[in-house]
């Protein structure tokens, strides 16, 4: 039986489930949802990942977390404001006088409710990068501008090279350190040149042969929409983009949902078809174009019913 993997998933799909953990976590206030949550990002990311540049970034994920939650841990026994009288322990306290501004207090008693405050606080912000991490790590990033609306292929070009620029240097620098060994460089060596600058060098060269790739593949040719084309995708932009701003104020002010999901939905429908005409000027051939299958709305309605019951209140 054939082992799962991340390509066999829709890379939206990834980027979908990897939003809605992260939407969960950012409502989440307990802390062992969160790590909760936290351990299941990470058991689908060790499963489903693949050998591949942009699936070797989960160690840079994990220890930029874990700095995160040491980090908001830290600053919260520095800048301790906590009055609790169920002190943790008790650290010598520095008076800082600013003059006419008052004083400033560091360190002194902490509490075990700032010390678990400060810890969710952390493992919320640690959740949402591991969540995007997760989408990162799996979503294949080639297969991901393929799949975009003709009408966004630009942002999405420069969206996909940026999130695909931590895993790029982390290879790249994984395979100048390791040329450095090879050649018997000392650790100690200046990093500067024998570090940074190849990595930089290796960027460059990899830019320049996208943009050669790009410009070979006859990226930019843009057709001609005709003028009935041109007026109804501009009139539907703008009431696409008026029934957004009108649903989103009726949201805020009536107590009926009905009618302000209503106005958003057809803005929301609006923008698509909108979308979809001005994707009639970029002439693309795509071949064997990727299918949503059966998996894709598994893991999309798990995410979706995450998140809901999480915004609910009920995790």
């Amino acid at each position: 039986m054939r082992a799962f993997k991340a390509s066999d998933i829709h890379p939206y799909s990834w980027w979908i489930l990897g939003l809605c953990f992260a939407i969960s976590a950012a409502a989440t206030t307990h802390i062992l949802a969160l790590l909760a949550i936290i351990a299941v990002v990470i058991a689908i990311t060790i499963i489903a990942r693949e050998t591949a540049p942009w699936s070797k970034s989960l160690a840079f994920y994990l220890v930029t977390a874990l700095l995160v939650v040491a980090i908001r841990v830290i600053f919260r026994i520095i800048f301790n404001f906590d009055s609790g009288l169920n002190v943790a322990f008790a650290l010598p306290a520095l008076n800082i006088s600013l003059g006419d501004l008052g004083s400033v207090e560091l360190f002194g008693r902490v509490s075990w409710d700032a010390l678990s405050g400060a810890l969710r606080d952390g493992l919320k912000m640690a959740a949402i990068i591991l969540s995007v991490g997760l989408a990162n790590t799996l979503a294949n990033p080639r297969r991901l501008l393929k799949n975009t609306p003709g009408a966004l292929y630009e942002i999405a070009s420069a969206w996909v090279i940026a999130i695909n620029m931590a895993p790029q240097l982390i290879e790249s620098a994984k395979r100048v350190r390791k040329a450095r060994l090879l050649r018997g460089r000392s650790r100690k060596h200046n990093l500067l040149s024998s570090l940074i600058i190849p990595v930089l060098e290796d960027t460059i060269e990899r830019s320049l042969a996208l943009a050669a790739s790009m410009s070979a593949r006859g990226f930019g040719r843009q057709g001609e929409l005709n003028p009935r084309q041109h007026f109804f995708s501009r009139l539907l932009s703008v009431v696409g983009v008026l029934c957004l701003a009108i649903g989103s104020y009726l949201l805020l002010t009536m107590s009926s949902l009905w009618i302000p999901l209503t106005t958003m939905g057809f803005g929301v429908f609006s923008v698509l078809i909108t979308t979809r005409i001005a994707s009639l000027r970029q002439v693309r051939t795509r071949f064997q174009p990727d299918v949503w299958t059966v998996r894709d709305f598994i893991i999309c309605t798990v995410g979706s019913a995450i998140a809901t019951l999480s915004l609910g209140g009920l995790i």
